[in-house]
């Protein structure tokens, strides 16, 4: 985005106060009339330096927009990343009061197997159904340590998750800042060319003034 400079050179003309004689000689003639393209090339390249300067402005315009929505972007991600974590942390915790659940359901069924145990030895006519007891609290048992198992194979993958949302955020905050950066970078160039982009505005419209200036003033 290089601006392409013209130069301009400015002529003064001299004009005897109280009105331009007529009659000139052939030299004078030449003389006005390239002064007359000099302004005319002075004002061309005025012209042309303020397209230059209004382009490269046009395209920071864009580039500051399309910064911008990434920005934006990387929020939002990062405000669901967030909330999805927030998620993760309530699942624990469900599990972990299951499994504390689950714990004293276990601690009951073997308090109750240990009674049976003693009556078993005490009472044989009770024998068979007491076994009968066992096996099913047995059945029991296994089941219960197999969802513990299963509770805490799930919590082990819920913290593999927290562990990359982690890493995502900190991937996303990286590229947050990079954009930022970006922005900030063409904000800083758009002022420039702001400035550029006015002040070739007035030089080519002085330009343009005094060359209808003058070349009224020849044309007569």
């Amino acid at each position: 985005m290089k601006a392409i400079m013209k130069s301009t050179t400015v002529i003064i003309l001299s004009a005897v106060t109280g009105g331009i004689l007529l009659a000139r000689s052939a030299a004078a003639k030449t003389d006005t009339k390239q002064a007359l393209g000099q302004l005319k090339t002075n004002a061309e390249n005025s012209q042309f330096n303020r397209k230059q300067y209004q382009d490269n402005l046009d395209i920071v315009n864009k580039n500051v927009t399309q910064a911008d929505k990434a920005v934006k972007a990387l929020e939002k991600m990062k405000r669901q990343l967030v909330y999805n974590t927030k998620n993760v942390d309530k699942n624990k915790k469900a599990l972990a009061a299951m499994e504390h659940q689950i714990q004293l359901l276990k601690a009951k069924e073997q308090a109750k197997m240990a009674k049976e145990d003693k009556q078993i030895d005490e009472v044989q006519k009770y024998l068979a159904k007491l076994q009968a007891n066992r096996q099913q609290r047995q059945a029991n048992l296994d089941a219960y340590d197999k969802m513990v198992q299963q509770a805490q194979n799930e919590e082990k993958e819920w913290d593999t998750q927290v562990h990359q949302m982690s890493q995502l955020q900190a991937e996303l905050s990286a590229k947050e800042n990079q954009a930022q950066d970006e922005k900030t970078k063409w904000i800083a160039k758009r002022k420039d060319y702001e400035v550029q982009a006015a002040k070739w505005t007035a030089k080519a419209k002085t330009s343009l003034a005094t060359y209808d200036k003058y070349k009224k003033l020849s044309d007569e």
